[in-house]
């Protein structure tokens, strides 16, 4: 598949609101070490029409990890 364009694809799983997140963002917040972070997930974002945390719909991670996001 091809690389992360310019601008990764977020969804709220609670409430279903879209975003677009800049890649320089997620990519810089994906490589930080950072104490107490799950780095088995993607960078997340706070929903700002709900309190649920934003996933990428298809984002390819600095580490080469695939995170997908499937309706459940």
């Amino acid at each position: 598949m091809e690389k992360n364009k310019k601008e990764i694809e977020y969804i709220c799983p609670k409430c279903k609101t879209k975003e677009f997140i800049p890649t320089d963002i997620v990519e810089m917040l994906d490589a930080a070490d950072q104490v107490n972070v799950d780095t088995s997930v993607p960078p997340r974002f706070d929903c700002r029409k709900c309190n649920g945390k934003m996933v990428p719909i298809y984002y390819i991670g600095v580490k080469g990890q695939i995170y997908e996001y499937k309706e459940k």
